[in-house]
């Protein structure tokens, strides 16, 4: 063999030798990378039921009773408990009206007459007429759902529990005939009570005619302010009309006539207006 050959034959040798005896690791195949899975969006969570129909938010009917002791605004001389003591027979209210007794059950313990008179209605108000003499409950009141009562709550007048109702709304219009000695008849209403109750059954007759107008004929004779508007008293809450008058009103169907009915202010015969 010649050198050359030779010399050819130990090159090929050693290459392979070196490839053998590598100690580098064979490289691995790429690994395929799965993409991953797009992220499930949370479910939203459930919102709260809300306590009051939507629209009363900014509207609340309230009832309430007020427990006062001696020497409260405004308290009658019979009332004798002192405020320890009438805080405590608040609390026993607000507790059986929580229980479920019904608020006109409970009506009467109230010491307030303006809404005693009313089995405690206060009425319905928007936030921003709230009546200033309530201004304590404002908040508690917005804060109850229907139906719920709040703890009782110091008022000038005593302790005031409070639990909000339903906003109800009636549209009426009517025709007012005052007596003398009525509630805020002027001095020239001269006319007897019996002189009013009969001047106004006639006048429900008339408006009880076939194609009576009876916007027409409040303009003409009602004695109320509403007069110059067809007697149309607006679309009113409960509570802030007169008992009797609430209660007819309320039991019409748009369209209707009540009876003859007597408030503190004279004889009324009311119009449900769709």
């Amino acid at each position: 063999m010649t050198r050359a050959a030779l010399s050819c034959l130990v090159l090929v040798l050693t290459a392979c030798d070196g490839a053998a005896n590598s100690g580098d690791p064979p490289a691995e195949p790429a690994k395929k990378v799965e993409a991953a899975a797009p992220a499930k969006p949370e479910a939203p969570e459930t919102p709260p039921a809300p306590k009051y129909p939507q629209g009363e938010a900014d509207e609340a009917c309230a009832k309430i009773l007020v427990v006062a002791w001696q020497g409260a605004e405004g308290a009658e001389p019979t009332v004798t408990r002192d405020k320890a003591a009438a805080q405590a027979r608040a609390a026993e209210l607000q507790k059986k009206l929580s229980s479920g007794t019904a608020f006109a059950e409970l009506a009467g313990e109230s010491d307030e007459p303006r809404t005693k008179a009313k089995g405690g209605a206060m009425g319905t108000y928007a936030q921003d007429k709230w009546p200033e003499k309530y201004a304590p409950l404002k908040d508690v009141v917005f804060a109850l759902g229907i139906g719920e009562t709040a703890a009782p709550v110091e008022h000038p007048h005593g302790f005031v529990v409070a639990q909000r109702c339903k906003v109800e709304k009636v549209h009426t219009r009517h025709i007012l005939v005052r007596y003398a000695g009525a509630k805020n008849a002027e001095a020239e209403i001269k006319r007897s009570k019996d002189a009013a109750l009969k001047l106004a059954t006639e006048l429900h007759a008339e408006a009880s005619a076939a194609g009576a107008d009876f916007e027409a004929l409040a303009k003409k004779r009602s004695e109320d302010s509403s007069a110059e508007r067809g007697g149309d008293l607006g679309s009113v809450g409960r509570g802030m009309f007169a008992p009797a008058f609430e209660a007819a009103a309320f039991a019409l169907k748009p369209g209707e006539l009540s009876a003859v009915v007597e408030t503190d202010f004279g004889f009324h015969v009311i119009q449900r207006v769709d």
